[in-house]
């Protein structure tokens, strides 16, 4: 259980650090109307510090780093005849998050382009991004659906309600972070996609703390 406990939490870290790296690229309180493309980013991030992106495109990799460990965690939660659907949903999430570190390092092109008024290079840097992009979300979501189908069948220790708590669920909220004020708008739309971890590494120490415990 302490290994579970420490591998969890640090797949928690991964989704703070994220979710940091996301706020310090493009937070803002002004206009965050997004068109579908990566020009409201590069927009907003015209104005952003240097120093400020450069931490913030870095925090990619190094989150990733912990998210690793954090899905490895879940492996340790597996019980039954099918648990190999959480090692599954371990491993594509672990790669989702990869690439997703790996894209999100490149984000820092688009406030290069736009702070040396170069904006006729945004359809390379884009593409780019996008690309590699392709390579987390497949995966990502994937592994959402693996693993929300290993807690309700009783592949986990978890009971089944807890998969209202997985980013299978609580993904639908981005829907709702798009509709609220501004700056709230930036940081839950924004950065949802982390957040939905924080949410679930959070909750699965709160479980597992929980019933630790009860059994002491």
């Amino acid at each position: 259980m302490p290994l579970t406990l420490v591998l969890l939490a640090l797949g928690l870290l991964g989704s703070i650090l994220m979710f940091a790296g996301d706020m310090l690229l493009y937070f803002t309180s002004g206009a965050y109307d997004m068109d579908g493309t990566l020009r409201p980013y590069m927009r907003i991030m015209r104005d952003v510090p240097s120093g400020r992106v450069r931490v913030g495109g870095a925090l990619g990799p190094v989150a990733a780093f912990f998210y690793v460990p954090g899905f490895a965690g879940l492996t340790l939660t597996a019980r039954g005849e099918m648990d190999w659907l959480v090692w599954l949903a371990a491993a594509l999430l672990a790669l989702a998050l990869i690439c997703g570190g790996a894209y999100h390092a490149q984000y820092v092109y688009l406030s290069v382009i736009a702070k040396a008024e170069r904006e006729e290079l945004y359809d390379e840097v884009a593409d780019n991004i996008m690309f590699v992009m392709r390579f987390a979300t497949v995966p990502m979501y994937l592994g959402f659906v693996v693993l929300g189908v290993a807690i309700v069948l009783g592949q986990t220790v978890f009971p089944t309600w807890f998969v209202v708590l997985t980013p299978l669920v609580t993904s639908f909220l981005g829907l709702v972070w798009m509709r609220v004020p501004q700056p709230a708008r930036c940081a839950l739309f924004g950065g949802w996609s982390n957040l939905v971890f924080t949410i679930m590494f959070a909750a699965m120490l709160v479980c597992l703390h929980s019933e630790a415990l009860a059994m002491a």
